[in-house]
């Protein structure tokens, strides 16, 4: 509505702000009004994005730093990315392997150049009169820049392809009945098994803004005002050019960078390879030292977590297993409902089997077979194994880029493992 002009002047661009408080991909509509000469409109919609973002931060001050600081920078928390169903230029690059670092760069870079050529042919429809299909090639921009385009955000394409179909040209009308139906029907199952499958609205929504609604190859050079005094030439063929190599060449890197499917294997309580995991352990993943009453040293049996300080997943491990796998095994407290690894950011999630352990007065504790230097193991041990605390063992073929997360009955987030596993 703030982009069509149908609300009211005084407080147009407002609605745009609101919109990209509540998720943020609607933001790309303030450039889109700024550089269609609306400014005013663009001011407002950058001032209501702020104020409504920073009322919230007064309301809920922890949920908004947690979001600001922590949770957008974290995409696996909204689940599995690599799924089909989103279609993404993120999801699109953890489909073909491309690991977190690389990935990053290589989806700010091909977001970029998306924008821009949206932008520039979004800015065209509307000097044109096209008001709505300007609006729409904007908002097929947004699906793919953003890192997460699930079914129900792919609405843009529908819109396109009603507006394709309306004509007036017959191949334009071809084009949105087969958009039409691809966004309706899953076309992709009938197409081989590859890139183009996987990411055929992706590449709807590419065409609709390169080609479908925005024809930019036709389109003679034109000036943007950037600020007053700056004034931007563009051209339409010769933007689409560099961008067609720069995406090229980001094509390359991610095919560089692309790693192989990891490999990983659990411990369940029916199943226990001791030549990956070793010999069964008693609950005893630590011996602490303790004065005893006749002044000798004692030692006393532990589990790894510590629900007193807070503390509800630990591990340890390392590279040396079956094959170069890296073995992690830890133990997990009472608080603790679910354990899922994550293999590399934005992939699948799976759920890590629990392990019993035995708890305290489950039977006599032994001393380790390998303990600290000068430890005995003579005299009785002291049994301070929590209750309710369980192991796990995991076997992955990297670890580089795998997450741990420890979930509550709630389905609250307690804990996790990052940092740690990388350095395995």
């Amino acid at each position: 509505m703030d982009a069509l002009d149908l609300t009211p002047r005084p407080v147009r661009g407002v609605l745009i702000g609101v919109a990209a408080a509540i998720k943020l991909t609607p933001l790309l509509f303030v450039p889109y009004l700024w550089i269609t000469g609306r400014r005013r409109d663009a001011v407002r919609a950058a001032a209501s994005f702020a104020a409504c973002t920073g009322l919230a931060h007064l309301l809920w001050p922890a949920a908004s730093t947690t979001f600001w600081t922590d949770a957008i920078f974290s995409t696996s928390r909204i689940g599995n990315l690599a799924a089909t169903g989103n279609q993404s230029l993120n999801g699109a690059l953890i489909r073909v392997g491309v690991v977190p670092p690389e990935r990053a760069a290589a989806w700010l870079l091909l977001s970029a150049l998306v924008c821009v050529v949206a932008l520039v042919g979004a800015r065209q429809c509307h000097r044109e009169g096209r008001s709505v299909q300007g609006v729409v090639v904007v908002g097929c921009a947004t699906v793919m820049a953003s890192p997460v385009s699930w079914t129900h955000h792919q609405v843009w394409l529908v819109l396109a392809g009603l507006l394709l179909v309306a004509g007036p040209r017959k191949a334009r009308m071809l084009w949105g009945a087969v958009l039409l139906v691809a966004m309706t029907i899953s076309v992709g199952g009938w197409l081989p098994v590859g890139f183009a499958r996987e990411n055929v609205r992706l590449l709807a929504a590419l065409a609709v803004c390169t080609w479908g609604l925005a024809p930019l190859r036709d389109r003679a050079p034109a000036t943007v005002g950037l600020l007053p005094g700056v004034r931007l030439v563009v051209r339409p063929r010769t933007a689409m050019a560099y961008a067609g190599v720069l995406a090229v060449a980001a094509g390359g890197v991610m095919l560089l960078v692309r790693e192989s499917p990891i490999a990983v294997r659990f411990e369940t309580p029916g199943h226990r390879d001791e030549a990956l995991w070793g010999p069964p352990t008693n609950g005893c993943d630590t011996y602490g030292s303790m004065q005893r009453a006749d002044g000798t040293v004692g030692y006393a049996c532990q589990s790894s977590v510590d629900p007193v300080g807070g503390r509800q997943l630990n591990f340890g491990g390392g590279a040396g297993g079956p094959g170069g796998m890296v073995t992690i095994q830890g133990q997990v407290g009472p608080e603790v409902a679910r354990l899922v690894f994550v293999p590399v950011e934005g992939t699948k999630a799976v759920d890590v089997p629990l392990l019993p352990q035995p708890g305290p007065g489950s039977g006599p504790v032994y001393g380790p077979r390998l303990g600290p230097p000068g430890m005995t193991t003579s005299g009785p041990i002291e049994d301070r194994r929590i209750d309710g605390a369980r192991g796990f063992s995991i076997a992955a073929t990297n670890t580089d880029h795998a997450r741990l997360l420890a979930y509550g009955a709630d389905g609250r987030l307690i804990a996790e493992g990052g940092e740690k596993l990388h350095m395995r």
